[in-house]
């Protein structure tokens, strides 16, 4: 894309948003409820209670769970990427979101907040919000995804920095009976879920939900850094496969809702990364994770006053296994083995008042993080290396207060206090909202976040005694949002923001420690960005969507681009009603222009599309297919310094088709 032809696209977006606004002068005002029937847009997510987005201290987005059945998402990471702004970088192992130009290769997605209906989900030893195929929750059990951008530690405390994700599950009255489904595909790909919902004539509300999935993988992968005779010439063989496994559950009754889920994750690892030893076929190199939730929310209304409960418990484990080779050169590999178990117990409450043009809310949270191990240890000779055992508690209380000066104007303000055993942190948020109409508003958003060093960083063995030093991360961020909605079937957004990061958290060598490195906080970055999107829905059930992203941070030290931070992002989407009744074609495309390396090459811009096409087969039977990157692209992600490699190729065209069967109870 020239340089030209990019500002002819910001011209003509710029241009239709202000001749949708004057046109759209003559129309009616609508009733909220027509226009939120757009895309689901209301918002619970952005002040733990729901409101009209466009009244919301956040600029919001949504996926719903049509949209994910409509363009065939396989995982959290599919329905983030086609969010304005934010894009996948992966691995081979872990997907990481780019976020407004921040996605630093090597990262553990710890500057994400990740909810499952309200509920943090980020383990607490990397503090990693994990969105690949790791996540643990099959997208098909997603009611939808609010996406609420910005600074948003005044509700939730530690990560909600640059965006808080928020998984609405779905209840047993929209799954609505029962279903199975088959999937086969390409490398080696296999599928079956099994789920079963209904809702009860006395309120109670049952969700089941099981799957298992496999996947071979591409089963030669060519890595030009390891072609050499000893190591199979850059080949690797047989090493890209993983095995899912996944249950969810849910059940309200009375005020009272009970989510659970575990999801296990067994990842080969194809590219040799920390050091291990390239194409080994007896040791492969691996990853397991490995999540539990089990989660109780009541709430209840006591004369106008909304009054909220919720006890948790969470459950991580990681298993990372590494051949490494023998010392000296020709010896048996030294098989090492990697551990992280995180379990924590969670309580907190709130209270919801609305006094006169007031509303107010305030809660308190405390979390007992009564496991944050970290083991190593070698096979043979078997050796124990590192045994580390933490715990921890935190403590937070938060209030907000929403002002409806006049119905035109609305001022919102919060903070929160949190309390961990070696710092304090007050965070402030506030929000200047203008409401033209009922179906517009413009707003001047302001907010601070942090986020803590998790236990990995802070592991004094690997990284040497001074990381007790470290102190959380900040970023204070300044947004300005118009957002329009122009009947029921148009809405337009526009933003524009200004970031700065400050005690960045940035690992460094350093020969005293176990591996020669250190984390402290040097890092300072400044961003900016411009954020456009069309949604429309045309005749029938057509819909369309077009967003793009201008962004440039940079690293303060250096004054140089960050790695891995592309400048452009455009995104459409299409879906379109099929030959038959109830059949969609669905189109998806992204552009991400070049970003750079750390070691400050260059991987080029690349463009992918993605088809789904759903076809009913009766009142019971549905088939679907869907084609990943038609066109076969061929582009790389910049990776951490952890791999020899610099970028990694991702995987060409792919497909898949599966067949559902459903039958109605409710």
């Amino acid at each position: 894309m020239t340089a030209a032809t990019r500002r002819r696209a910001a011209a003509f977006a710029v241009t239709l948003a202000l001749s949708s606004s004057a046109g759209a002068q003559s129309l009616p005002d609508l009733s909220l409820e027509r226009l939120m029937t757009l895309d689901a847009g209301q918002v619970y997510g952005a002040s733990e209670r729901l409101q009209p987005a466009i009244e919301a201290p956040a600029s919001v987005s949504f996926i719903t769970a049509d949209e994910i059945a409509r363009h065939g998402y396989r995982t959290l990471a599919d329905i983030l990427r086609s969010v304005r702004g934010m894009y996948v970088v992966d691995d081979r192992n872990y997907s990481v979101i780019g976020m407004r130009g921040f996605a630093l290769p090597g990262d553990y997605n710890s500057r994400m907040l990740l909810l499952i209906n309200g509920h943090r989900v980020n383990d607490n030893v990397y503090g990693q919000a994990e969105v690949g195929a790791e996540f643990g929750l099959d997208p098909a059990m997603i009611e939808r995804v609010e996406i609420i951008r910005g600074p948003a530690s005044s509700i939730y405390g530690d990560s909600a920095f640059f965006v808080v994700v928020n998984v609405i599950t779905r209840s047993g009255r929209s799954l609505g009976g029962v279903a199975m489904t088959l999937e086969t595909g390409t490398l080696g790909t296999r599928l079956a879920r099994a789920s079963v919902g209904h809702r009860f004539g006395n309120g109670a509300d049952v969700a089941l939900s099981g799957t298992l999935e496999h996947t071979d993988g591409v089963g030669r992968l060519y890595f030009p850094e390891f072609d050499a005779p000893a190591t199979n010439q850059g080949v690797a063989v047989g090493l890209d496969g993983q095995g899912i496994g996944q249950f969810y559950g849910k059940l309200s009754f009375n005020g009272l809702t009970v989510t659970s889920a575990y999801g296990s994750r067994r990842r080969h690892v194809p590219t040799a990364s920390f050091a291990s030893v390239f194409n080994e076929q007896v040791s492969r190199q691996q990853t397991t994770d490995r999540h539990t939730l089990v989660d109780a929310q009541y709430g209840r209304s006591f004369g106008g006053t909304g009054v909220t409960f919720r006890a948790s418990f969470d459950r991580f484990t990681f298993d990372g296994v590494y051949p490494l080779p023998g010392d000296p050169v020709g010896a048996p590999l030294l098989v090492g083995i990697n551990s992280a178990v995180g379990t924590r117990w969670s309580a907190g409450g709130n209270v919801t008042r609305t006094l006169g043009r007031h509303t107010v809310k305030a809660g308190l949270e405390l979390i007992d993080n009564f496991q944050q191990d970290q083991t190593g240890r070698y096979v043979d000779p078997a050796l124990v290396f590192l045994d580390r055992q933490r715990s921890s508690m935190q403590q937070a209380v938060y209030a907000q207060d929403e002002v409806k000066l006049t119905p035109w104007l609305i001022v919102n303000a919060g903070f929160r206090y949190d309390g961990y055993d070696e710092f304090r942190r007050v965070t402030p948020r506030a929000a200047l909202i203008v409401l033209p109409s009922s179906s517009q508003s413009v707003k001047y958003l302001y907010g601070r976040a942090f986020r803590a060093p998790n236990e990995f960083e802070l592991n004094d063995f690997f990284f040497g005694t001074d990381v007790v030093n470290l102190r959380p991360e900040g970023i204070d961020t300044h947004e300005l949002v118009w957002e329009r909605y122009f009947n029921d079937r148009l809405r337009t957004s526009a933003s524009t923001y200004w970031y700065k990061v400050d005690r960045l958290i940035t690992l460094v060598p350093d020969d005293a420690s176990f591996l020669g490195l250190a984390f402290v906080n040097q890092g300072a970055v400044r961003a900016k960005g411009l954020e456009l999107e069309v949604q429309m829905r045309l005749a029938g059930e057509s819909r369309v969507l077009v967003n793009y992203a201008l962004q440039s941070a940079v690293d303060q030290m250096t004054a140089s681009r960050l790695p891995n931070s592309p400048r452009h992002i455009a995104m459409a989407r299409i879906s379109l009603p099929g030959p038959t009744a109830r059949a969609t074609v669905s189109a998806e495309g992204q552009y991400l222009s070049s970003r750079q390396t750390l070691s400050g090459s260059t991987v080029p811009g690349a463009a992918t599309i993605n088809l789904t096409v759903v076809q009913p087969l009766g009142p019971s039977w549905e088939l679907s297919g869907s084609i990943r990157n038609v066109f076969d692209a061929k582009y790389r992600d910049p990776v951490s310094s952890q791999h020899r490699q610099d970028a990694i190729l991702q995987n060409g065209r792919t497909a898949r088709i599966g067949l559902r069967w459903r039958l109605w109870t409710n």
